[in-house]
């Protein structure tokens, strides 16, 4: 039937060859026979082209309806389509980009559709399979999965076609959406843990503060209320060292907050590493050794001796590891070992290590050593004391200096903690820079000192040291006043300026530059130090960019001061001589 429907041409023309020669054999004997012959085969024609018409429009109207479906599915980006024949599962149709998402080959799928659970873990594809079968495919079933060993989630929508006799499966990609809401949730998270950190903080820092706060005022009210002169200085010694404490807890406490706010700086400059051992006995080694402990500093593998580094900061990391050691070493020994690593390309590496014989830590402790206010127990912090800021502070200066710190520890065997640093090697111009001065010995006897000073506690404290160490102070309370006492005395009648920071009027920053522009001699040799709460690397060298020749911390060391004053002075001498 359909060969001769697909050949209705060739049939036609069979058909109309063979009516023709019969009509030609008849015609001599009726032509009514040929006409009505002929009308016969038009009729036949008629109907077969009619046919062929009606079969032509049904199977292109078939074929786009189909077309047109693929299209529609394809054209989809944002979900992907598999049809399927319900009663055996065929695939009907897989939209073209099917593949290119879920890895698996479109003629795999087309011969088991079965194949797709490969596209989750086992436990995914049961759970699914369970909600599938129980579904009543009244409304459209949807289910949510994870790709396996991929970060991509997906939306599965099955709609029931034609009573069920078709199922359509749509996969929607809602990774990002589900990404969105992890990283909510992470912050939300985030914002919860600091909350409860800073709470922590809060309640810790109190303790903190408070303790050494009841000691200070504890000691005073004794030194008030007692007649024994040195019952008294004993008390109040007792004052100064717990104060010394709370300096100390507040400078751990703000170093480690603009650490943690990325804030903080290092002031990076030639230094002498062999500078580290003198210092380092002198804060240590008489300590040490009365406890019957061996300090022993040593070198090894120097082929330079200046660096480009933060000094200081390098210095707080290894009081921070010598406290540590001293205060848990009670025999044996206390060593610190520097060696120089390697060098390449004007850098070398170092490797600072501080090992103790002391009582060690546990593994437990050594895997949050550097959290801060962490301690290894309740015992330790009672006996011991400190704030357990000082290991989280010298693992955030190691990390801002690029550098690395290793801990090993064994429980009643003692401790070795190492840190590696990779230090430009200073120029030879810089080395020049870090010759050694010979500093003669300040004081401030017979010294004209100008004082700008606001705060009138503050002012009382200068006055009172320095009058005590001979000098002669004048004070005035803002830096407009400053400038002006200044200007009405004759030059080089002052040998000091100590200016404030924060005043009225006029601040020391602004002061010191009016000062510095006046038309006189000593304008611009007069020694000008600032005095400031703020002790941070910026302030220091903000200071000295405004035209100040150094920067001194609130609360004031007199005693440093007078150390400080002694170098300034030493060098400057110097540095006129080679005028």
């Amino acid at each position: 039937m359909l060969v001769w429907f697909y050949n209705k041409k060739w049939v036609i023309r069979q058909m109309g060859g063979f009516c023709m020669k019969k009509i030609i054999m008849a015609a001599g004997e009726n032509s009514q026979t040929i006409l009505l012959g002929i009308l016969v085969i038009i009729c036949i024609i008629i109907v077969l082209n009619m046919i062929s018409f009606f079969y032509k429009k049904y199977k292109n109207s078939h074929f786009n309806k189909n077309d047109l479906t693929n299209q529609i599915f394809d054209e989809d980006q944002s979900q992907l389509y598999v049809l399927v024949r319900t009663k055996d599962f065929k695939v009907l149709f897989i939209s073209s980009r099917f593949q290119e998402v879920f890895h698996i080959a479109k003629e795999r799928i087309v011969v088991d559709f079965m194949v797709l659970k490969e596209m989750v873990e086992e436990r995914v594809y049961r759970d699914f399979m369970k909600q599938y079968q129980s579904w009543n495919q009244e409304n459209s079933f949807k289910y949510s999965f994870k790709m396996k060993d991929v970060d991509q989630w997906f939306v599965l929508t099955v709609s029931a076609i034609e009573n069920g006799k078709y199922h359509l499966f749509a996969f929607y990609d809602h990774s990002e959406d589900v990404l969105k809401e992890k990283d909510y949730l992470k912050q939300i998270e985030t914002t919860k843990n600091e909350s409860e950190y800073k709470a922590s903080f809060l309640s810790r820092m109190s303790h903190e503060i408070r303790t050494p706060m009841n000691g200070i005022i504890g000691m005073l009210t004794l030194a008030r209320n007692t007649q024994d002169t040195k019952q008294e200085d004993y008390y109040l010694q007792q004052a100064q060292d717990i104060s010394q404490y709370l300096l100390s807890l507040i400078n751990e406490v703000l170093d480690m907050s603009r650490m943690e706010a990325g804030k903080l700086e290092l002031e990076n400059k030639p230094f002498n590493i062999y500078h580290l051992e003198p210092q380092l006995n002198n804060i240590f080694k008489e300590t040490i050794e009365k406890k019957d402990v061996m300090f022993k500093i040593e070198y090894f593998d120097f082929d330079v001796k200046y660096f480009v580094g933060d000094e200081l900061r390098i210095m707080q990391i290894l009081v921070n590891l010598l406290s540590n050691a001293s205060k848990f070493t009670e025999k044996g020994e206390i060593k610190v070992t520097f060696r120089q690593m390697y060098k390449e390309d004007q850098v070398a590496n170092i490797m600072m290590r501080v090992h103790d014989t002391g009582k060690g830590m546990s593994r437990e402790f050594l895997s949050h050593i550097f959290r801060p206010f962490e301690q290894e127990g309740v015992e330790i912090s009672k006996k011991y004391g400190g704030s357990g800021l000082g290991m989280a502070i010298t693992d955030q200066l190691v990390k801002l200096m690029g550098g690395e710190i290793v801990v090993d520890s064994l429980e009643g065997k003692g401790s070795d903690f190492t840190v590696f640093l990779n230090l430009p090697i200073s120029t030879n111009q810089q080395y020049e820079d870090e010759k050694e001065v010979v500093v003669e010995e300040f004081s401030f006897d017979q010294k004209r000192i100008l004082l700008a000073e606001d705060n009138d506690i503050n002012a009382e404290i200068c006055l009172s040291v320095l009058n005590a160490k001979g000098a002669f102070v004048e004070r005035v309370e803002n830096g407009q006043v400053a400038v002006e006492t200044f200007k009405k005395h004759a030059e080089h009648y002052y040998d000091l300026i100590l200016m404030d920071i924060q005043m009225p009027e006029m601040n020391g920053y602004e002061a010191t530059q009016a000062i510095r522009s006046l038309n006189r001699e000593d304008s611009q040799s007069i020694p000008i130090f600032a005095l400031s709460a703020d002790a941070y690397v910026e302030n220091k060298r903000y200071s000295k960019k405004t035209g100040m020749n150094g920067h001194f911390s609130k609360p004031i060391d007199f005693d440093e001061m007078e150390k400080e004053l002694g170098q300034f002075f030493s060098r400057r001498d110097i540095d006129e001589k080679n005028i």
